[in-house]
């Protein structure tokens, strides 16, 4: 694939997933966590079950994917359940700030798991835009969500926790997806996924709610379920597969500026003049972790 379709495929993943935020936050009034997650999934699960079916048909899954997915799927649903109990315990400005540890955890393993990718480890360029990145990371959370050190021990081990997961799925999806056509492999793992959060739903949530939910409400479940979960998870495997799990989680943490932006205009949540340089400052260190990417790719090709 073209980088530059690539690095497209990334830059619109990691702004889907910067919608979702703002679609929980938006949903808080009307369901509980277990349904939300449970809902979103039963959207994907019939978005994704046609396409099950054909691939089934056309002998698209070997036995090996079959179980594999179970893998991902796992580090998924976990990620999930950690992230839905978090804000019980945990200030909601400490949980953006902890979450986006993912990059760490996600760094270390592509170092550790994918020898094609250990030339990071001595790039220059790409620890100065991580450094510059993280940097305008710390910024944009500290003057935009005012962290708080309030919550329990447990709080903080949950958003740990999600966040470690959340890196396990990553780097799971690249060691045992890496060769799968995206559409692909997403389907198997999402249809694991939704039955695990799905069966979930309904052992601890409220689905009978869906019978007093507005049109509007349901409309928009479906939206950010395709948007954050089908389109996001689809073009991240993209990302994986050619620009690698470390600049693509490192770019990621484009997310936090990306969600401030639009609550800015959904929210009404005002930007101070040091979010917008903090946010500035993340763009430019992911830029410059995209550019140690074609760098190496350039010499070595």
């Amino acid at each position: 694939m073209n980088k530059k379709l690539a690095v497209a495929a990334l830059l619109i993943s990691v702004f889907s997933g910067s919608t979702v935020p703002l679609f929980l936050k938006y949903f808080t009034p009307y369901l509980d966590a277990w349904t939300v997650n449970g809902f979103r999934y039963i959207v994907v699960f019939f978005i994704m079950l046609p396409l099950v079916i054909k691939f089934i048909r056309s002998g698209k899954y070997s036995k090996y994917m079959w179980k594999m997915a179970l893998i991902p799927a796992l580090f998924n649903f976990t990620q999930q359940l950690a992230w839905a109990w978090a804000p019980y315990y945990i200030d909601p400005g400490l949980i953006g700030f902890l979450i986006k540890s993912n990059v760490i955890w996600s760094i270390a393993g592509s170092f550790i798991i994918f020898a094609d990718e250990r030339y990071l480890m001595r790039s220059k360029r790409f620890w100065i835009g991580l450094i510059v990145a993280v940097l305008g990371f710390v910024g944009l959370s500290y003057y935009g969500n005012n962290i708080s050190l309030s919550g329990t021990f447990l709080g903080v081990l949950l958003v740990l926790g999600s966040s470690l997961f959340m890196s396990f799925y990553g780097l799971s999806v690249k060691k045992y997806f890496n060769e799968t056509n995206a559409v692909v492999s997403f389907s198997l793992i999402a249809l694991y996924t939704a039955f695990g959060l799905i069966s979930l739903m309904f052992v601890v949530g409220e689905p009978a709610v869906i019978y007093h939910l507005p049109l509007k409400i349901i409309l928009l479940i479906a939206f950010s379920a395709l948007i954050g979960i089908n389109m996001g998870h689809i073009l991240f495997y993209v990302a994986l597969k050619h620009i690698g799990v470390t600049i693509s989680y490192s770019v990621s943490l484009f997310s936090a500026f990306f969600t401030a932006i639009m609550s800015y205009y959904i929210f009404d949540e005002k930007l101070s003049l040091f979010q917008w340089l903090s946010g500035s400052l993340i763009i430019i260190g992911g830029i410059i972790t995209i550019l140690a990417k074609n760098y190496n790719t350039h010499k070595t090709g």
